[in-house]
This record gives structure tokens, C-alpha cells and sequence, in this order.
């Protein structure tokens, strides 16, 4: 699981500087850094905020957490085909509004 890397992903999607939902979501710079650099897991609470920041419910925020290594060898394939399809839906239901 890489909830970091989903975080910076999705936060640029929405087109946020790191002070800008770091404000939002009431931490720090630095904790929003380390947290999307994988040096520590946030709270639930941080992810709920994170989440709600961001716009979207929590599942969408830790489905894009799962990587190929959360999945068992015998069913990345079918992972690799739903997860290209799922994202590329839930990606459109997340860029910024105009």
C-alpha cells in the first residue's frame, strides 16, 4: 500500500500545492510531506481529513493505495485490468472544477 504516492497523484490532480491542502486538512507542510513520502502513515483521522479535502470518499483515496504488491501473484492480471479501468473512471470524477 502506498498511500503517499496516491495522496501527491490525487493532490496534483486537483491541481494543490502541498501548503494548500496541508491547510486544508489542518497539519503541517512538513507532515503532509512526510506523509506522501511514505515516512510515516497518517492517522485515520488524517486520512479522513485528506479524503475530504480532496473531495472524495476515503475509499477512493486507498483504492488508489493498492499496488501490485498488496496483490497476490495469481491475481495481478485480472488486478492490473480492473484497477487501468476502475481508476481511469474514478480519475475523471476527481480533476478540479473549472
Amino acid at each position: 500500500m502506498n498511500i503517499g504516492a496516491a495522496i501527491k497523484t490525487l493532490r496534483k490532480q486537483k491541481e494543490l500545492g502541498q501548503k494548500d491542502l496541508a491547510e486544508m486538512c489542518g497539519v503541517s507542510v512538513n507532515a503532509l510531506s512526510l506523509i506522501e513520502t511514505n515516512v510515516t502513515f497518517p492517522q485515520k483521522s488524517t486520512i479522513e481529513k485528506i479524503s475530504k479535502a480532496l473531495g472524495i470518499p476515503v475509499s477512493y483515496l486507498l483504492l488508489f493505495s493498492i499496488t501490485d504488491e498488496d496483490v497476490p501473484e495469481d491475481k495481478k492480471a485480472v488486478f492490473e485490468l480492473l484497477n487501468t479501468a476502475i481508476k481511469s473512471v474514478l480519475v475523471d470524477t476527481i480533476k478540479p472544477q473549472s
